[in-house]
């Protein structure tokens, strides 16, 4: 089973801020020493921030409750109490942090992004701060605020310019090996993807993340199979390379290639309108005659198609091509 998770309820629990100190100097000299109670320290806080060490959310799996210590109470002699220690939770890039009723809150979409989920409560002002000419000898003292408590819903989506998507076996993760050197888990059975892999596409110029979606099949938006568990994960990519594996049956690539569509179609993220590459891969398996009754197949619904193979990397640099013109124009229209 995949340790991959991308939708977790947590709570937290910030510290709360430590109780304010009543004291008051004994000293040899000052018989009549005014009050020097200090103040409590603040409760800690507990923060989601973002790590590329991190790539799902399966961290929060078994431990769903996280629990900031308190601040120390103040101490004589006008010495604060301790802040309690902050807990600092690692999430992956991309991650968005929903209240427990679902309003989203934040979205973690930068490297350096960082959310504050539970405040640690104020520490209470020790007797020092009360003194006045009125009352001189203050014996009261602030409680220090409570912290917060929350439940909230994490989700993972993830952030790549380039999503490959297709059904299983259409040779997505192989793809991704070649163009990224990337090392995802590559084997010849129906669900060879159970999460999704990254790998960065590194050129001269610039660099162009890559994300291998889990193979999809008809009625992935309804819940069948992997189910539109991983949908999401298309929702930010720029473009999508979408995958054909030929066969002799001319008519089931065809099918293939509208039943994925329609899948995207019917998902709750407007996928659908998202530039399409479309890459006829593992052209290497069967003769050219058979790769060019499905690429006039294609033509015939007005869909262009690129030949590839992972295999042999032929069409690979013509793939590449495609993808960063795609990505420039798209870039251009912002």
């Amino acid at each position: 089973m995949s340790s991959f998770i991308d939708k977790v309820t947590v709570k937290v629990e910030s510290g709360s801020g430590g109780q304010g100190c009543i004291s008051f100097r004994r000293e040899k000299y000052e018989p009549k020493g005014g009050p020097n109670g200090g103040d409590g320290g603040q409760g800690g806080s507990i923060l989601f921030k973002v790590s590329t060490q991190v790539q799902s959310l399966s961290e929060f799996r078994h431990r769903k409750v996280h629990k900031a210590k308190s601040g120390d109470p103040g101490r004589t002699k006008q010495q604060s109490g301790l802040k309690g220690a902050d807990i600092e939770l690692k999430v992956p890039l991309g991650t968005l942090v929903y209240s427990a009723e679902g309003a989203l809150i934040k979205d973690l979409n930068t490297p350096d992004s960082f959310y504050c989920a539970a405040e640690g409560g104020l520490g209470g002002k020790g007797n020092m701060n009360f003194a006045t000419s009125i009352n001189q000898t203050p014996r009261y003292a602030q409680p220090g605020k409570n912290g917060e408590n929350r439940e909230l819903k994490l989700e993972l989506r993830m952030i790549a310019e380039v999503g490959l998507i297709g059904f299983p076996n259409a040779g997505k993760s192989t793809l991704l090996k070649t163009l990224t050197y990337s090392n995802p888990k590559i084997a010849n059975y129906p669900f060879t993807t159970l999460s999704p892999n990254l790998g960065t596409l590194k050129l001269i110029d610039r660099e162009i993340v890559i994300a291998d979606i889990p193979g999809l099949i008809k009625g992935a938006s309804k819940g069948l199979g992997l189910g539109d568990e991983f949908l999401r994960h298309i929702d930010r990519t720029g473009l999508l390379i979408h995958l054909v594996a030929v066969e002799e049956d001319v008519e089931k690539c065809i099918e293939n290639y509208t039943s994925i569509c329609g899948e995207l179609d019917q998902s709750d993220y407007n996928l659908l309108a998202k530039p399409q590459i479309v890459a006829l891969s593992k052209c290497d398996a069967v003769e050219d005659d058979i790769i060019k009754k499905i690429e006039k197949a294609f033509k015939k619904i007005k869909i262009s198609t690129i030949k590839i193979s992972s295999y042999n990397g032929d069409g690979i640099d013509t793939l590449m091509e495609t993808m960063l013109t795609t990505l420039n124009e798209k870039k251009d229209e912002k």
